[in-house]
């Protein structure tokens, strides 16, 4: 697993199952099955020099999926506020920040992964399928790359 191979250790526990599922029913969604391995041997955290394309912005981290109340993002929070703007849909479930601080989400029912940049979140609302990178969470992984600087 790509994203799994470039996640940085930095203190974040292994998720256990039962809390995992806490959130998916809060919010009726289903993790990928190879985004809940991630989560179940570390909650999320920086990634190494990795993208999905030479030209993209470089990964950043995983989110983790929940966190102390003080922690700045987590999935959990995210769908919260998701929740309160109404700016982005509740089918999208975000999971993973670029360096620019734009976020990737997964679909929670037809599964593709979705790019949303801040400044193109009106074309977004309007057009959504203009922003799918990939088809599903596997297909995603695949395509990540690593672009650590020779």
């Amino acid at each position: 697993m790509a994203l799994l191979t470039y996640l940085e250790y930095d203190g974040q526990k292994p998720l256990p199952e039962a809390e995992i599922q806490a959130v998916e029913e809060k919010y009726q969604f289903r993790l990928p099955k190879k985004l809940r391995k991630l989560y179940l041997q570390q909650n999320g955290g920086l990634l190494d020099e990795c993208g999905v394309s030479e030209d993209a912005c470089l990964l950043a981290e995983v989110y983790p999926l929940i966190g102390e109340e003080d922690e700045l993002l987590t999935v959990k929070k995210l769908l919260k506020w998701q929740k309160q703007d109404k700016l982005i849909p509740m089918d999208y479930i975000p999971f993973c920040a670029d360096e620019a601080g734009d976020s990737y989400y997964f679909h929670r029912k037809n599964h593709g992964i979705y790019y949303i940049c801040h400044e193109f979140l009106d074309e977004f609302q309007t057009n959504p399928e203009n922003f799918r990178t990939a088809d599903s969470f596997n297909a995603f992984d695949e395509m990540i790359l690593d672009l650590e600087e020779e």
